[in-house]
This record gives C-alpha cells, sequence and structure tokens, in this order.
C-alpha cells in the first residue's frame, strides 16, 4: 500500500503543478523546470529519484522542490496508514480517496492559493457516493449513539 501511495503521490504532484495553471495531467510527460528536458522514467521513482539526484535536474541541476518527495511520501504514508486502520476494504478506499484530495488541496492553496475544481467536485462527488455505501465511524457519530469509550 505504501508504494500504491507513492505511486499516486507522484501523479499528484502533477496534479498539483499543472492543474492550477489549467494544463494537461495527462501530457505531456514531465520536464524539468529550469531546461525543460522531459524526465527519463529512471529520474521519476517515487522519493528516491529525488533524493538520489539531490534534489536537482540530472542535466542541468536546477533544483527540484523538496515539495515532490514530501507530497509522495505523505501520501505513501497516509495510505499505509489507512491500510492499517481499515484492512482492505470500503473504507480504505474511501479514507485514502479523501487524504489523496486533501494533500492536493492543501499543497495547491500553499502554492497559488487556489483550489481547483478539478480537485474540489471529484472530491464532492467521492464523498456524497461514499456516504451511501461506507458507515461513519467517527468519534462525533459514536459519542452520539452512547457508545463512545476511550482506549
Amino acid at each position: 500500500m505504501f508504494l500504491f501511495g507513492l505511486t499516486f503521490g507522484s501523479f499528484l504532484n502533477v496534479c498539483i503543478y499543472r492543474m492550477p495553471r489549467g494544463l494537461s495531467v495527462v501530457a505531456p510527460r514531465s520536464a524539468c523546470p529550469g531546461c525543460a528536458k522531459p524526465i527519463a522514467a529512471y529520474d521519476n521513482i517515487p522519493v528516491l529519484s529525488w533524493l538520489i539526484l539531490g534534489g536537482r535536474c540530472r542535466g542541468c541541476r536546477t533544483p527540484i522542490s523538496p515539495r515532490y518527495a514530501i507530497v509522495e511520501l505523505l501520501t505513501g504514508l497516509l495510505w499505509l496508514g489507512c491500510f492499517a486502520e481499515f484492512g482492505l476494504t470500503l473504507a480504505l478506499v474511501k479514507w485514502a480517496a479523501f487524504s489523496f484530495l486533501l494533500l492536493g488541496l492543501i499543497f495547491t492553496d500553499a502554492e497559488t492559493m487556489l483550489l481547483p475544481d478539478l480537485l474540489t467536485l471529484p472530491g464532492l462527488a467521492l464523498g456524497l457516493l461514499f456516504a451511501l455505501f461506507v458507515p461513519v465511524n467517527d468519534l462525533v457519530s459514536s459519542s452520539r449513539r452512547g457508545s463512545f469509550k476511550f482506549r
């Protein structure tokens, strides 16, 4: 699950950079912000490539923001935590999707002060859909039923 999270975190970085600029998240391939050279597949391994290259482009040595590695790592850790808590269930999918969208919104907002509709509207739709199929087991609903207990 951690590796899936890293991979989705890498895609999330594409979304964070491109969505506020109105660019496609599908094409073209990712490129260096300095020299515009496409990033090779072996230089696009989540977290590891950023560490090996010292946070710089292989070609022109332009610094690449640590945000890329941070988003990948956070997504991986959150997805691993969701798996540890919920196992292979719909609740895992719900919370993994929620953490993915929330991280995307947090980092996009921090950089651009925008919340792209391409993240907020699917989040709204997914939230409504999950509300129909995944029970809510949170602190507030537990305390209202009188079954709230401290662990």
